[in-house]
């Protein structure tokens, strides 16, 4: 016996149709952004608990005085400070001086961190054995300073610090009393601050780390209240591929994943973020500008829980 569909279900059957065609083709035809001129992310993913990530693209300055903008390339991990298992460590003192130099991913095998970026500048650079270094801006690791504040404003006066009960801040070296610095348990400096309360300053960063040209970088930041923190590497001098940033774009960068104070931290051949899924497995995500790891004289990495196992589905 034939079937006969009634006038109205036969007619939603063809708005539907006609609306998924219509739901495709608007998306087929949706503007795709253009990374030349304007930020582009990937969303976040979650790494670990706590620990999500995604990947960006900035625009950058173009690679003669009459070519177009290029862009660069940024990974970019976000962190719950207050998610179970998330702790913050740095690189403790040794060494006749106030570190021994090591790569990033040493950093993350001795200390079995999850996560870790390179941290302050140092001196001297950049041997290719590992050496003491002098450290250039506080410092702080597991209450211990390492490396004093410094109080020279053209020298690493941007602070990132954490206390000992979980407060997180960024400031200026002058701002921070020496009341403030006992109560500090993990504290790296940098160069300049790039936001603060989300507002572009870093045409106030002095000229360490040559904020003006466009070079690798490595960032931190903090979200509102400081509940998130974000490590920020952007590779840089790889021609076709990743260009850097100047600290005016940095600061754009910043903005755009949720900071709202950021740092700029050592970079160029020193920009690196290495991940460690497994114990013994660190991997480099980003591409360092030099081919390969540099030795570097401290870094910042995370502790974190991996995700909880999802149970096996019944089929």
């Amino acid at each position: 016996m034939m079937r006969v569909l009634s006038t109205t279900s036969a007619t939603l059957k063809t708005l539907v149709v006609v609306g998924l065609i219509s739901f495709a083709s608007a998306a087929a035809h949706a503007e795709v952004p253009d990374p030349t001129t304007q930020i582009t992310q990937s969303g976040f993913s979650p790494l670990y608990l706590g620990v999500d990530m995604e990947t960006a693209t900035i625009p950058s300055n173009p690679a003669t005085a009459v070519g177009k903008p290029t862009i660069s390339r940024a990974s970019v991990v976000r962190i719950d400070l207050r998610a179970p298992g998330v702790s913050v460590e740095t690189t403790e003192h040794s060494g006749p001086l106030m570190t021994t130099s090591e790569t990033i991913s040493q950093f993350v095998a001795r200390t079995g961190v999850r996560l870790a970026i390179n941290a302050n500048f140092f001196a001297p650079c950049c041997a290719t054995t590992s050496e003491p270094k002098t450290i250039i801006g506080l410092l702080v690791s597991h209450g211990q300073v390492v490396s004093p504040l410094t109080n020279d404003p053209t020298q690493s006066e941007a602070v990132l610090a954490i206390t000992r009960q979980g407060r997180a801040y960024i400031a200026e070296a002058p701002a921070i009393s020496p009341q403030d610095l006992k109560l500090i348990d993990t504290a790296v400096a940098g160069s300049a601050i790039l936001l603060k309360n989300r507002q572009d300053v870093s045409a106030q960063s002095p000229n360490e780390g040559d904020p003006l040209n466009p070079n690798p970088r490595t960032l931190v930041g903090l979200s509102h209240q400081g509940r998130f923190l974000y490590f920020v590497v952007i590779d840089g001098r790889i021609a076709g591929y990743s260009t850097g940033t100047t600290n005016a774009q940095s600061a754009q960068l910043m903005r755009a994943i949720g900071a709202d104070d950021a740092i700029n931290l050592d970079g160029g051949g020193s920009t690196e973020l290495v991940r460690a899924d497994e114990a013994g497995t660190a991997f480099i995500v980003d591409t360092p500008s030099g081919g390969a790891e540099r030795l570097d004289a401290s870094a910042i990495g995370v502790h974190a829980f991996r995700l909880p196992k999802l149970p096996d589905l019944p089929f």
